[in-house]
């Protein structure tokens, strides 16, 4: 009599030859990537810069378009199938860019993917001149750094399903596990989470619009502004700004009340000394209460920011207002007659 072991039509590890699922990259693995992707662009950029310091600095606004190019070549190329997916940085964190069926996506996609990522990350990076900026370009970048920029942070960081961020979802895309193959395990965004997301940011914006409408209104800031006005209108300054700070004293033991005057140049062939002693000129001549601060610190700066490196050289004239006020007029505060008298 024959018998049979029914046991041996079912293989004992059937499940294991069955297809799983590829995981989702943790947060922290798609975050320290691109802390090394970072330094790699750092060190071109800066690379690039020691060669061309003086045209990048002249570049001036223009050098952020400069290293957003350089960066958005890195990404998309490496992000896409030509680069298998993988920049440097999810090279090394075994993580790969790829579509919901597991397939790296082609440099189209990865190009838009690529353009929605950098464009907040840069606009946040941007220093505009303060008083010829217009409040609609100011407010569109605002929009669009905490509106893009933010809701792809938030997404990648709350939403553990797919760490999807507005880039990821525009694209089709996911960044999951290099080690494992097949499809991407997921799951779609709850509403929830998109109306919290919606409830973050206009809680945020009005927020944001607030403070801002009163510090506008509170002193120094419009005293401030409209010094910084009167210092761009002079050639050669691409931004000015200025703030005051407490400084401790070490000699007196007291707090030194600071008025700080920082000056991005254009150039790097006029006479330094001469245009600080200008500003201080004009800041003395137009704001009586810089009369009020123990010292009046003027910083002139030359150098780029491309966003993906940075390098200023800066030289520093700081001195009481009575010491400018006998550096600039040649004479002391006190010796000028007062206007009764005259």
């Amino acid at each position: 009599m024959n018998t049979y072991n029914f046991t041996s039509l079912n293989p004992p590890h059937i499940a294991d030859t069955l297809p799983s699922a590829r995981s989702v990259s943790p947060v922290w693995r798609r975050f320290v990537a691109y802390a090394v992707d970072g330094a790699i662009l750092g060190i071109l950029g800066s690379a690039i810069g020691k060669v061309c310091f003086d045209k990048l600095a002249q570049l001036g606004l223009l050098g952020q378009l400069a290293g957003f190019c350089v960066a958005l070549v890195y990404f998309s190329a490496f992000d896409s199938e030509i680069g298998d997916g993988q920049t440097f940085g999810k090279r090394y964190l075994k993580v790969r860019v790829i579509d919901a069926k597991g397939n790296t996506i082609p440099f189209a996609k990865s190009l838009v993917r690529s353009v929605i990522f950098l464009v907040p990350s840069f606009l946040f990076g941007l220093r505009l001149p303060e008083t010829r900026t217009s409040w609609v370009l100011s407010s569109l970048i605002f929009v669009v750094v905490l509106w893009v920029g933010c809701s792809t942070l938030y997404l990648i960081t709350f939403h553990q399903q797919t760490r999807q961020g507005l880039h990821d979802l525009a694209a089709g895309s996911y960044v999951g596990s290099a080690d494992v193959a097949g499809p991407v395990g997921i799951k779609p965004i709850l509403k929830a989470q998109w109306v919290t997301l919606l409830a973050l940011l206009v809680i945020i914006s009005a927020l944001a619009g607030i403070v801002r409408v009163k510090l506008e209104m509170m002193e120094p800031f419009p005293r401030m502004r409209h010094d910084a006005l009167l210092i761009e209108q002079m050639g050669g300054i691409q931004r000015a700004h200025l703030s005051d700070s407490l400084a401790h004293d070490s000699i007196g033991g007291g707090a030194k009340k600071d008025l700080d005057v920082n000056i991005t140049l254009q150039s790097n062939s006029i006479n330094q000394e001469a245009f600080a002693n200008e500003v201080a000129r004009t800041i003395l001549q137009n704001d009586r209460n810089a009369q009020n601060y123990d010292q009046l610190s003027i910083r002139l700066f030359y150098g780029y920011d491309i966003g993906i490196a940075t390098r200023w050289n800066h030289q520093e004239f700081a001195h009481s207002p009575a010491e400018w006020h006998e550096r600039v007029f040649g004479v002391s505060p006190i010796q000028i007659p007062s206007p009764s008298h005259q």
